[in-house]
């Protein structure tokens, strides 16, 4: 076996592996003597059946199919097996449908509950309506759950039921639809039904318009001999008109965010790293309510505080449901950047709610955190100049002079003989060298100002940006004042620190506001001139990198 075959088989015991089996109700929540839908599903096709006889002691088990998908997506090829069993529960109270195994994989248990029939329920004829809402009355905008069931006892060919309707009133479906069998006066019924989340707008009484459904049923008084001829009678049956009381919003929120929920849930997480003075830290706050929909939630606004600014970046919302009622979430990013360094404290953020469950007020609460932020790396702003080395004066009293005419050596007088033509040919050099450098410095001086003054190779660029992004401004702003001021600043507050030019500092502002708010960006801005005017021009400060160990004992 070659390594390529045997790598093909570890794929395939590796997707073999990942096979996944889930279960699933079509409703957790009936009446004894009503019927429910679960749905096995394999993520793999298979010829293996799953063993529902387990499921004997506590359900009468219906009909059962199955059906298999093959999806090819960007290439990808992805199939599934599901099957789908009717059951009916033999006994009141709450159940645990155990797992079930297919292909060597279990499901999930799962939970139901099973009520007594409720009394008031009763057989309508052959096919009717009904409406039962989770609470009559309600704060406006506080969700109603509506559970609308048609129940028939004929064939039905087709049809359509309209959605629950009224002037002041939001609705969406939460569901698919459930469709099961139920008793009523001892007489079995087929029920389609459906769950809406309502919400009023507007206080007072509110009663929804009637639902409508149109369709047909079989007629059996005209029998055919080919099922495929016979023909339908048409059918209109027409609900009750629900009544609803819708109560004003409290008087404790009426200048303050209106946020009726069943719960809900805020929590925060920040970027991980070393924390800078100049360099952004993400703050992702996330906010879950349950019973609202996303165009519900109220904006988050963080104040500004000391020691930092903070930048809006972008929010994304979303509605789903669990199959019983709607759940929001609004994940909004800031842009915190710190303007000094030391301790950077979060102040702690409070929301107020109104619990529709226990009818009460509630807060979320985001604690305080705080950071340690550590100064920027700003290259070293003072070069050292370099100094000339002078030699210390000898006093005469130290000087050794010596007499030639008693210190006369052989050898002395040989390499005296030696060094003087060396002493005049380095002479001459060194009188040359003198002569070129006086002439180039002549030179130099007769270069027109104009020429030595434009030494900014990125003035060409800086002229550019009047139409570039905000981002494209900033990448050409570092590497302009980098190159200019041979430094490796990373961010546009490191530049702020260091000028004081105002109308450099409101662009700067104007910029970063842009970049980390999404405000719109002032393109009559020209960096160019601002460049030229001396904007740009560096303050002489105090250097206060030796004050560090003062101040951390302080």
């Amino acid at each position: 076996m070659n390594k390529y075959s045997f790598l093909m088989m570890l794929l395939l015991l590796c997707g073999s592996a990942a096979a996944k089996l889930t279960a699933k109700v079509d409703r957790s929540s009936l009446f004894l003597g009503e019927s429910i839908t679960m749905e096995v599903t394999l993520d793999k096709n298979t010829n293996e059946q799953p063993d529902f006889t387990v499921l004997d002691a506590v359900f009468h088990v219906g009909s059962t199919g199955r059906s298999s998908s093959t999806q090819i997506i960007n290439g990808e090829t992805s199939s599934s097996t599901t099957w789908q069993v009717l059951l009916v529960p033999k006994s009141l109270g709450k159940h645990i449908i155990p797992p079930i195994e297919v292909a060597g994989e279990s499901t999930q248990a799962l939970r139901i509950e099973v009520n007594k029939p409720d009394p008031n329920a009763k057989a309508q004829g052959d096919i009717f309506i009904e409406l039962i809402p989770s609470k009559t009355s309600a704060f406006v905008q506080e969700e109603i759950i509506l559970t609308v069931r048609l129940l028939y006892a004929v064939n039905l060919k087709n049809g359509g039921l309209t959605d629950p309707s009224a002037d002041g009133v939001i609705v969406q479906q939460i569901n698919k639809g459930a469709s099961y069998s139920t008793q009523r006066d001892g007489k079995t019924y087929q029920v389609l039904e459906r769950k809406y989340a309502i919400y009023a707008e507007n206080s007072g009484p509110l009663e929804l318009n009637p639902l409508v459904f149109e369709g047909e049923v079989t007629d059996n008084s005209r029998r055919s001999s080919y099922s495929m001829f016979q023909r339908g009678r048409p059918v209109r049956q027409v609900s009750e008109m629900l009544a609803l009381d819708i109560k004003p919003i409290p008087q404790a929120f009426i200048n303050k965010p209106w946020i009726p929920a069943s719960d809900l849930n805020v929590t925060q997480t920040w970027s991980q790293g070393e924390y800078k003075v100049g360099e952004p830290i993400t703050r992702t706050i996330n906010l879950v309510a349950t019973g609202l929909s996303e165009t519900q939630l109220p904006e988050i606004n963080m104040d500004q505080f000391e020691g930092a600014k903070i930048y809006q970046d972008k929010t994304d919302t979303m509605t789903r449901t669990d199959g019983e009622r709607l759940i929001a979430t609004k994940t909004i990013k800031y842009a915190v950047i710190p303007s000094q360094a030391g301790q950077l404290e979060i102040p702690e953020y409070t929301l107020e709610w109104y619990d529709t469950q226990l009818e009460q007020t509630r807060t979320a609460t985001l604690a305080s955190t705080t950071f340690d932020v550590a100064r920027a790396d700003v290259a070293n702003q003072n070069t050292p100049q370099p100094t000339a080395q002078i030699q210390k004066e000898i006093p005469a009293s130290q000087l050794v002079i010596s007499d030639p005419a008693t210190n006369i050596n052989p050898v002395d007088s040989k390499a005296a003989d030696i060094w003087r033509p060396l002493a005049l040919i380095f002479a001459s050099l060194w009188v040359l060298t003198t002569i070129f450098m006086l002439r180039r410095m002549r030179t130099a001086q007769m270069v027109p100002a104009t020429k030595q003054a434009n030494v900014n190779r990125f003035d060409p660029n800086l002229r550019a940006l009047k139409e570039a992004t905000p981002s494209r401004i900033q990448q050409t702003l570092l590497a302009w004042w980098n190159q200019e001021h041979q430094q490796q600043v990373t961010n546009l507050s490191q530049i702020a620190n260091q000028i004081e030019d105002q109308a450099t500092l409101q662009a700067i502002e104007t910029l970063q506001n842009s970049l980390y708010q999404g405000a719109d960006y002032d393109h009559s801005i020209s960096w160019f001139q601002l460049a030229k005017q001396g904007g740009f021009k560096r303050q002489k400060r105090a250097n206060k990198a030796n004050k560090g160990l003062p101040e951390l004992y302080q």
